[in-house]
C-alpha cells in the first residue's frame, strides 16, 4: 500500500521542488521513527501524504484538508479504521498552526520530518525567495534567516531532530552571515 501511495504523490508532484520536499520527509520519518521506535508504517504513510493538498494548490488549512482526503485515500484502500485515525492525526499536526498539537509520537516525528527537509533542501528555499518571490538580496537573505530561525526554533520538533541536522543548520547559518 505503501508504494500505491508514493507512485499516486508522485504522479503529483509536477514540481521537482515538491517531490525534493517530500522524499526528504520520508526519509527524515523513517529514520526517526526507527530511532524513537515509532510506528514506521503510520510514519511512512503520513509523511507521503501531509502535503497532498498543498501539492494539489491549496495552502489554506491544507493539514486539516490533508487530513480529511488523506482518510478517504485510506479507506478506500481498505486500511484499518483505527489506523487512519493516527494518520489524520499526523497529517492534522504537522504544521505550524498552534490550534493542532501533535500528541503521538508519530505525530511528533512527521512534525520534525517536515521541518528537517528544509535543511536538506536549502536551495528550493533559496529558489522560492529569489526566483519565486523577486527578494531583493537583502530581503532574500532576511527571508530566509526568518525561515530557518522558525524551522529551528519550531516548538514541536524532537530534540533527536535537531541532532540529524545541525550541521546543515550551522553551514546555513554561515552562508547566511547568521
Amino acid at each position: 500500500m505503501i508504494e500505491e501511495i508514493k507512485s499516486m504523490i508522485l504522479d503529483l508532484c509536477k514540481d521537482p521542488g515538491w517531490r525534493d520536499h517530500i522524499e526528504s520527509v520520508v526519509k527524515f520519518s523513517e529514520i526517526l521513527a526507527r530511532k524513537l521506535n515509532a510506528d514506521i508504517e503510520i510514519c511512512l504513510i503520513s509523511a507521503w501524504l501531509h502535503d497532498i493538498k498543498k501539492i494539489k494548490g491549496e495552502k489554506d488549512k491544507h493539514h486539516v484538508h490533508g487530513s480529511e482526503e488523506a482518510g478517504e485515500i485510506l479507506m478506500k484502500l481498505y486500511y484499518p479504521a483505527d489506523r487512519i485515525e493516527k494518520v489524520k492525526h499526523c497529517i492534522l499536526t504537522h504544521s505550524s498552526d498552534m490550534n493542532y498539537i501533535p500528541k503521538s509520537i508519530e505525530a511528533k516525528v512527521i512534525t520534525s520530518a517536515d521541518a528537517l527537509s528544509h535543511f536538506s533542501n536549502f536551495l528550493d528555499l533559496a529558489q522560492t525567495a529569489f526566483t519565486f518571490r523577486k527578494l531583493s538580496l537583502e530581503e532574500g537573505r532576511n527571508w530566509l534567516i526568518k525561515k530557518y530561525q522558525g524551522y529551528w526554533n519550531k516548538v514541536q520538533i524532537l530534540p533527536e531532530a535537531r541532532d540529524l541536522v545541525k550541521d546543515q543548520y550551522d553551514a546555513i547559518k554561515l552562508i547566511l552571515g547568521i
